[in-house]
């Protein structure tokens, strides 16, 4: 045999090698493909069999946020009765209470019907989203089923003898949560569902400004807006922080309670109103209206406490102004929160932020319990 004839059958046994080997290893890539897809979908099985043991009465279940509902309770609710669709429940998003203007521009936007008001939950399958409060909750829920809670704030007063789905992330929107069971169950969010919880992600989180936002609200918002065909998701947000600064129509008592929640710590019971506001001037303007709506909005709610909170979230500024409904919760404030960067004759203004969720009602918590008879 020749040089050439050998040379020639040397690189020919050589090209078999490197195909077969690049067969070979083809195959083995596409069977770890396989392997991790079989992994992934038995994991999701077994997240979906997490919720197979909810205790149901007959009837339908009501997926509801709290009272004062905002984009991040309505839009949570939406999205997760229809995750429980998915898996085959008969589930059906209610609000407590009508809908903010924000609230109200989302769902126009989405092509969805606000949903119908459940003014009763005694008796009925409850599912509670954004909230563990019984202050917080619709009527009736002392009398309700409660199956499930799905939250990212602390654990409430809510309590249950059966078995729950609960779910407590410290993330910065609900919605957020909301998106990562459809994640972990292995459902699609259609172009509505990704369009209503992006919305909701980034209310809550100020455009993930906001000090509880995580890496998974930030992926949140990347993947949803994607499968929302959104493609100026700064733009998206500077339209809902429009129509959260609009107030247009309302009445002051309207106002305070546009974004207000109870909430009950060491036997006393304080509410707080949210108010938004787009600059100092504005915050001060409303601060002083709500100081006059206060003492009268007072005597409507059981509350011990109350207080609105006007603030402002623009270009990276964290102001608070606090204004107290009465002189007990004046006294209250001030003791827990003595650090306080000026007082103008209405309210108490904290030029660093006093975050409803993360200070505010932490501190006034912390405060009544080591003060119990205040």
């Amino acid at each position: 045999m020749n040089d050439k004839l050998k040379r020639l059958l040397t690189l020919l046994i050589a090209a078999c090698l490197v195909f077969a080997a690049y067969d070979l290893g083809k195959r083995k890539g596409l069977n770890e493909l396989q392997d991790i897809v079989q992994k992934q979908e038995e994991l999701q099985m077994l997240n979906r069999s997490s919720i197979e043991n909810m205790v149901l009465e007959d009837g339908t279940i009501y997926v509801i946020g709290h009272k004062s509902p905002d984009s991040d309770t309505v839009c949570s609710a939406i999205a997760y009765a229809r995750l429980l669709n998915l898996l085959g429940y008969e589930a059906e998003a209610v609000i407590s209470e009508p809908v903010n203007n924000e609230t109200a521009y989302v769902l126009k936007e989405a092509g969805v019907e606000t949903p119908e008001v459940l003014y009763d939950a005694s008796g009925e399958n409850i599912f509670l989203v954004d909230h563990s409060e019984y202050a917080q909750a619709v009527e009736g829920l002392t009398d309700a089923h409660i199956i499930g809670v799905l939250d990212h704030h602390g654990i409430g007063t809510v309590s249950t003898g059966n078995q729950v789905v609960y779910e407590g992330r410290p993330i910065g929107s609900t919605a957020t949560i909301v998106w990562l069971d459809y994640l972990n169950y292995g459902l699609e969010t259609d172009r509505t569902t990704a369009y209503l919880l992006l919305c909701a992600v980034l209310s809550d989180t100020d455009n993930l400004t906001g000090s509880t936002t995580t890496e998974a609200d930030r992926e949140a918002v990347r993947t949803l807006s994607e499968e929302a065909g959104v493609t100026d998701v700064g733009e998206l947000y500077r339209q809902l922080h429009i129509e959260k600064l609009s107030y247009a129509g309302m009445s002051d008592e309207e106002i305070l309670f546009s974004d207000y929640k109870e909430y009950e710590a060491s036997g006393v019971k304080f509410g707080i109103g949210l108010i938004n506001a787009i600059d100092e001037e504005t915050a001060a303007q409303l601060a002083k209206r709500m100081k006059e709506v206060l003492p009268e909005s007072f005597k409507t709610r059981d509350v011990d406490l109350m207080y609105a909170s006007v603030g402002i979230r623009e270009n990276g500024k964290k102001i608070d102004y606090i204004v107290s409904a009465d002189e007990l919760s004046e006294a209250v404030f001030r003791n827990a929160f003595p650090d306080y960067d000026e007082y103008d004759g209405t309210a108490y203004i904290f030029r660093t932020g006093l975050g409803r969720k993360t200070k505010l009602v932490p501190g006034l918590t912390d405060y009544l319990a080591a003060h119990p008879h205040e």
